[in-house]
């Protein structure tokens, strides 16, 4: 049997990728109460140029494929799926209302800078390999499941922010993105912060965190030496600002330079080096992942797990 370690350290990496793809769309899609479901998605595959056309149910397997680990519970993956599913039919409705010329009439790209991870039935072989059918087999049946549901607020779907693990809290968005989104809300995710997931340390030299700060940041270390600190915050202790020796920048822009997985951290010096001590992966808004896996192990349903990290959603019924 494959290692799981493997994979699990794989996924992750996507994961870290995730807070910049997930809310990638903020526009308002036309409202539309009657939660039909598009029948097929069109993809542009941006190397190419070509429009691949998937249906709804291989979409939603190839988005989870790239987004959570395939043996997570299954209340956690049928979750996972309904926000593929909503997310394309925000984008559907997006598109519908303003289209994106660069698209030329695909609902999204391969670009996962600017659209939402999805894995090519390729690509999800590569990563599971032996494995590879029994994972699909759960992904199929999290696909069928979310192929009859949207998650909406106020009949509009939402936008499915997502995020690898929290620090014990979420963050909501007004915090983090300056937006007021009322189902985007702080929350608690227990669980989170005894994984040993929810934990990460990364390490510098003084030369190689001098070289780092030069190169990116254009900062030159004085005799003071290097002195880094959180500058603003939310209320749950997550930057938004970092101050670097004298010089503020935004907590993402720093974070994605230096490797962190998430703004949650702190920095000590200790034997000579720099260490960075982080707790949660990604930008901490909306449903927490590996939160949403301990609830499916202690019994929560997808619908559960969902109007628990966005708060007062609907799980809509789709019409055929």
């Amino acid at each position: 049997m494959k290692d799981y370690i493997r994979i699990m350290c794989a996924v992750l990496v996507i994961l870290i990728l995730i807070p910049l793809v997930s809310y990638a769309d903020k526009r308002s899609p036309a409202k539309q109460t009657a939660a039909e479901k598009p029948k097929t998605v069109k993809m542009l595959m941006t190397k190419t140029g070509e429009i691949k056309t998937l249906t709804l149910h291989e979409y939603i397997v190839g988005a989870v494929f790239a987004q959570m680990p395939a043996d997570f519970g299954t209340e956690a993956l049928k979750a996972q799926a309904v926000l593929a599913a909503t997310y394309i039919k925000r984008r559907e409705l997006a598109e519908r209302s303003c289209p994106s010329k660069e698209l030329g009439g695909a609902l999204i790209s391969d670009d996962r800078s600017l659209y939402q991870a999805y894995f090519t039935e390729q690509q999800a072989k590569t990563l599971y390999g032996d494995e590879y059918p029994k994972a699909l087999k759960r992904m199929n049946a999290a696909a069928d499941y979310a192929e009859n549901y949207l998650l909406t607020f106020d009949g509009e779907p939402i936008a499915p922010a997502f995020h690898g693990i929290s620090y014990g809290r979420t963050e909501s968005a007004l915090d983090v993105w300056g937006e007021d989104i009322p189902y985007l809300v702080s929350v608690e995710s227990p669980y989170d912060e005894k994984l040993d997931e929810c934990r990460s340390e990364v390490r510098f030299s003084a030369d190689e965190l001098e070289d780092i700060l030069a190169e990116e940041f254009g900062i030159s270390i004085g005799d003071e030496g290097i002195e880094i600190t959180p500058s603003e915050c939310t209320s749950g202790g997550t930057a938004l600002k970092v101050n670097v020796c004298g010089k503020e920048f935004d907590s993402e822009t720093f974070c994605e330079k230096l490797g962190l997985a998430s703004a949650h951290f702190e920095c000590v010096y200790t034997d000579g080096e720099y260490v960075f001590n982080v707790s949660g992966c990604g930008h901490l808004v909306g449903m927490s992942e590996y939160g949403a896996n301990e609830m499916a192990k202690s019994g929560s349903s997808a619908k559960e797990i969902l109007l628990h990290y966005f708060k007062g959603t609907v799980l809509e019924k789709t019409k055929d």
